[in-house]
């Protein structure tokens, strides 16, 4: 099982990422640009092949990629008068420039003093190296390295501003395309829910209604309330969920049927749901990993009676006062006490750690609304039905594509927040290629539909992310395409390249850090 999580994971995020560059790649090509290379990847060369002008790599690091444009990186200057280097003819014409004329690869070729170079060709003058024609595929060797040369028409610089812009804005591009696919595709394998009739499509196994309610059953009333659509049906449970019994009156062939059922309450600010069975006492299911529950000590069975000085005798206390902390400013200094009943004995369990620093706290109100899921949410385990809609599945995929975007612009909220509104989310919450292949197991282990899901929202989130206006990104250079295109003059070239370099190594020195939180707690010491 764990082979198959390491081999979907390398796939969805190769996946994504070499869709990416794809982008890039083939506008830079239709411009007309020479790509040097086009990676998957960062870091060491683990294989590599060339084909035609562009060499294509597979490097160590899982994570990001780049295609290297002509004139984008590389020093326009390779070759300069002063200097020696060794010329190889084809023809009386070069075809490969050495600038390192004391290697002993290529000690059989010619050396030469460079007096003059062009191996630009504006306005498509010859290249040349002295009196020697230089052919405009000709290649260099750097440091052992064979990249072809690029003439002034072949370089990214070189092209109009909306070549440059879509060799840029490709990559991003390429990954909201995928996410639409996915989310299209998706939509149509689920289908479109019935809306119109409150009319049971599934059932879920081990749910409240299990055993209870069928497969075709049509609600027909819920605690005297009349519903005829599901959108009756979803509103009138939503505003019981603090009942722990609720009637219902079922139409079941041709017969009415009346039926009581007792729902599940989920706290997602704290990690927990009600125990099977329980009515008055707030006695708490099973308590998941990695939640605020979990942090602080909560166990499956135990029976909470106070939360801070808030005294809990129901299920309508509980959530009085879970959605008051979710609403509270967040302070990394709260403490928050939670007394419960085990095994007889009274225990007081709080989010105060030994060592000094943050304490644990619950999702806020915000971060949940970031996520699409309320505080308290009301589950009893039914469906409505599905149907096959090819412009619902349309409309449904830019709808979920939409959602799926809106998701990175609440966390950049979130890590940014000042105003004391925002949860408990900083940058060693934010997960690197481990904790990009937690969740993809996690997804896999839902189903095929769960995977294409992940595999969507990481892809648009990725396209998203890319566009930020950050040097090193895609919005980055955008930000410089957009001062040109407003002051009619190019940036400083070398002032571009420097910031980009530099952003560069501080993204790969937060990808260290992050991907080092990853494996805290993978192992779980953190």
């Amino acid at each position: 099982m764990v082979l198959l999580n390491i081999v979907v994971f390398l796939i969805s995020l190769s996946l994504v990422i070499i869709l990416h560059e794809l982008g890039h790649f083939l506008l830079a090509k239709r411009a007309g640009i020479l790509c040097h290379e086009f990676s998957l990847g960062m870091g060491p060369v683990i294989w590599q092949k060339k084909k035609g002008e562009t060499v294509y790599s597979i490097r160590a690091i899982p994570i990001g990629g780049y295609v290297l444009m002509a004139g984008e990186e590389i020093d326009q200057e390779l070759v300069k008068p002063g200097q020696y280097v060794r010329l190889r003819f084809n023809d009386d014409i070069v075809d490969l420039i050495v600038l390192d004329e004391k290697s002993p690869s290529y000690a059989h070729l010619d050396k030469v003093f460079v007096e003059s170079v062009d191996l630009l060709g504006k306005e498509g003058k010859p290249l040349a190296i002295n009196q020697y024609q230089v052919a405009r595929d000709a290649h260099v060797v750097i440091k052992n390295r064979e990249m072809q040369i690029a003439p002034h028409n072949r370089r990214f610089g070189a092209k109009t501003l909306s070549q440059r812009f879509w060799a840029v804005f490709g990559g991003p591009a390429m990954n909201f395309v995928l996410a639409l696919v996915v989310f299209l595709l998706v939509n149509m394998i689920v289908g479109t829910p019935n809306l119109d009739e409150p009319i049971i499509g599934s059932v879920a196994d081990n749910m409240p209604v299990t055993g209870i309610i069928e497969k075709d059953d049509q609600i027909i009333e819920i605690e005297g309330v009349t519903v005829s659509s599901w959108t009756d049906l979803e509103d009138v449970l939503s505003n019981l969920t603090t009942d722990r019994n609720i009637d219902m009156v079922l139409l079941r062939d041709g017969q009415e049927i009346t039926v009581s059922v007792n729902p599940i309450i989920y706290i997602f600010s704290f990690g927990i749901h009600s125990a099977e069975g329980t009515i008055d006492e707030v006695v708490i299911g099973s308590v998941p990993e990695g939640t605020f529950a979990a942090s602080i000590g909560l166990q499956e069975g135990d029976k909470i009676i106070r939360i801070d000085q808030d005294i809990i005798s129901n299920w309508t206390n509980l959530i009085g006062s879970v959605n008051t902390l979710a609403n509270l400013p967040f302070d990394e200094n709260r403490v928050i006490e939670v007394e419960v009943v085990r095994d007889d004995s009274n225990i007081v369990l709080t989010n105060k750690k030994a060592e000094t620093g943050p304490y644990d706290q619950p999702y806020t109100a915000l971060f949940l609304q970031s996520q699409n899921v309320d505080v308290v949410q009301m589950r009893i385990g039914i469906s409505p039905e599905y149907h096959f809609s090819i412009i619902a599945a349309i409309k449904g995929g830019f709808k979920d594509l939409a959602s799926s975007a809106m998701v990175i612009f609440t966390t950049i909220e979130l890590l940014f927040d000042s105003s004391g509104a925002g949860a408990s989310v900083g940058v060693d919450d934010l997960a690197g290629p481990l904790g990009i292949y937690q969740i993809t197991s996690q997804a896999l282990s839902q189903g095929f539909v769960s995977l294409l899901s992940w595999v969507g929202l990481l892809s648009v989130n990725l396209g998203i992310v890319n566009l930020l206006p950050i040097p090193a990104l895609d919005g980055g250079r955008l930000v410089f395409l957009g001062y040109e295109f407003v002051s009619g003059r190019k940036p400083n070239q070398k002032v571009e390249n420097t910031l980009h370099y530099v952003m560069y190594i501080a993204l790969m020195g937060l990808f260290i850090f992050v991907t080092f939180n990853d494996l805290l707690r993978l192992l779980q010491l953190k």
